[in-house]
């Protein structure tokens, strides 16, 4: 009962911000503004996830200078000449470009700008090849070329509302003189970045940046109006209008918008981080098992009805099955390894089984933290955006990636433990993991079919799936067969880890293929790291077993 009572205590406090008062005397309150809904990366969002989406893809990171993410994007949109000499830009070799060597590896706009000129014309031409033609150096150019317009594009989103330099007025009021009002006309022309003013004459456009509002409707909105007033109350120092003026916009806004109910799914989504809860309990309730089973086994089925329930809020924001991207295949994927794992206890009440997979699953939530980046619904390619196929081949071979991880955590705890429990378990598990991961490659070709026009090219990613497969129809005709005894059974179960990896994530490195939506840098190292861990671990775990086993 104490267990539960801090649990509680802990989420009330992480729950706390979602019952802040939007009223704020000193300093700006950016509950408020921070929901404001945004059309941005092909969805309505919340300015939060804006902020957070576009400031991880400008520094890599979600906070910078001390700043949360929407302090930040405020700053930058309401005081651009502050905004424009902070350190935010993320570059990750300096020897690409003329810097000052930076600890931190953040450089400002302005020193960008001066950095960048020289190589102007490289970058131009760079961004006329194909991706996979060019080198890693000049990959990292494009990147910071890219931030550089995402950030020069939020800096001027308010360029028409502003004071101008010299002016009391700003461009919307007639202020500035020719050359100025020309250079911001230019600018403002492709400013389509920040979507959030209402557009009711074009319904596949409902939202539109102020820069859009402003030039193509002959009267101004209201909302401009209040955002203009913000912005003189921001450089006044007047916080207290500033927020009241937030407030008046947000409920303007919301009142406004048809998503308004998602968007308040997805702001309770963000602050409470169901994930991180639902691992968190995921280790507490395995490390339980080992003294307190009922307790244990009840902590973990809660962490798997939290993880439920945030799949299920994911899926009615997104309107699609939380299956179309990695980070999601790694929720899915846990989840799925939960409710086998439960329901096998609850058969066989195995709490070392039972511990094994739930670590399993815990951990492979932990590497998931590392792929949320800045905004982590996001919306699909075309080619995945169809809910049946999302709904039939991913989520069967994401079921079968887990049924692979439990079915080599089986041939660890064999070796570990010599569980006979366990060992009736190894064949089972790995037979049903062969089924979903062969159902669910032989979907993924004739949705290649009906995509592509053909159900097999031996792509990387398709020579991924049939690596699983393979992998587990040798391992199992081996065990079969005679060829392997228990131990080297167990052991190779236990590499099915490795297999499942290098599909999961390694064909991603390759860069090539039709598979383009999948692909993703960075992870080499740890990938490699995992994979010499697993043959290790087996190693010792093989070796231990055979000296005190056999």
């Amino acid at each position: 009962m104490r267990f539960w009572i801090i649990c509680a205590f802990i989420m009330v406090l992480v729950s706390s911000p979602l019952y802040a008062s939007d009223e704020g005397k000193d300093q700006p309150n950016f509950q408020a503004f921070s929901q404001w809904p945004a059309l941005h990366g092909g969805r309505i969002k919340t300015f939060e996830s804006v902020a957070r989406s576009s400031l991880y893809q400008i520094s890599g990171q979600t906070s910078v200078n001390g700043m949360s993410a929407i302090e930040w994007l405020a700053t930058t949109l309401f005081d651009p000449s502050t905004a424009v000499s902070m350190p935010v830009i993320r570059v990750e070799k300096q020897n690409m470009v003329e810097l000052p060597t930076r600890q931190s590896r953040l450089y400002s706009l302005n020193e960008m700008m001066v950095a960048m000129r020289p190589v102007s014309d490289m970058v131009m031409a760079m961004q006329m090849v194909e991706p996979a033609k060019l080198s890693a150096s000049q990959k990292q150019i494009l990147n910071v070329y890219h931030a550089m317009v995402t950030y020069t594009q939020l800096v001027q989103s308010f360029g028409a509302i502003l004071p101008l330099a010299g002016f009391e007025q700003s461009y919307m009021d007639g202020g500035g003189t020719k050359p100025q009002r020309d250079l911001l006309a230019a600018a403002g022309v492709d400013n389509v970045l920040l979507r959030f003013i209402p557009d009711d004459t074009r319904p596949s456009m409902p939202l539109v940046s102020v820069w859009e509002s402003f030039l193509q409707q002959p009267d101004v909105d209201p909302i401009i109006h209040d955002v203009q007033s913000m912005a003189v109350a921001w450089n006044a120092g007047d916080y207290k209008r500033w927020n009241d003026l937030s407030i008046k916009a947000r409920d303007a806004l919301m009142a406004q918008n048809a998503a308004s109910f998602s968007l308040v799914l997805e702001r309770y989504y963000v602050l409470i981080d169901p994930m991180f809860w639902a691992m968190t309990l995921y280790i507490i309730g395995a490390l339980m098992m080992l003294r307190w089973p009922r307790l244990g086994f009840g902590t973990v089925v809660a962490g798997g009805a939290l993880q439920l329930v945030g799949l299920g809020v994911r899926s009615a924001i997104l309107m699609r099955p939380p299956t179309g991207t990695i980070y999601e295949t790694f929720l899915f994927a846990s989840v799925a390894i939960i409710i086998v794992a439960a329901f096998l206890y609850s058969k066989n009440k195995n709490g070392l089984m039972l511990a094994g997979c739930v670590l399993s699953a815990a951990f492979i939530l932990f590497i998931s933290r590392g792929f949320i980046g800045g905004d982590s619904f996001n919306v699909l390619v075309a080619v995945l955006n169809t809910n049946f196929w999302l709904s039939t081949h991913v989520t069967c071979i994401i079921i079968g990636y887990a049924l692979c991880v439990m079915a080599a955590m089986t041939g660890h705890l064999y070796l570990a433990t010599n569980n006979r429990s366990i060992l009736k378990m190894m064949v089972p598990m790995a037979l049903v993991a062969l089924l979903f991961t062969s159902v669910g490659t032989m979907l993924g070709g004739i949705w290649a079919d009906q995509s592509w026009g053909r159900f097999w090219g031996w792509d990387p990613k398709e020579n991924g799936a049939l690596l699983i497969t393979i992998w587990l129809v040798w391992v199992l005709h081996g065990r079969v067969s005679g060829h392997f005894a228990i131990p080297a059974f167990a052991a190779a179960l236990g590499l099915t880890n490795i297999a499942v990896a290098l599909t999961w994530f390694g064909v991603n490195l390759l860069g090539v293929g039709l598979h383009s939506y999948g692909f993703m840098a960075g992870i080499a190292y740890g990938l490699i790291a995992f994979c010499s861990v697993q043959i290790l671990v087996i190693l010792i775990l093989y070796l231990f077993h055979r000296k005190r086993y056999a």
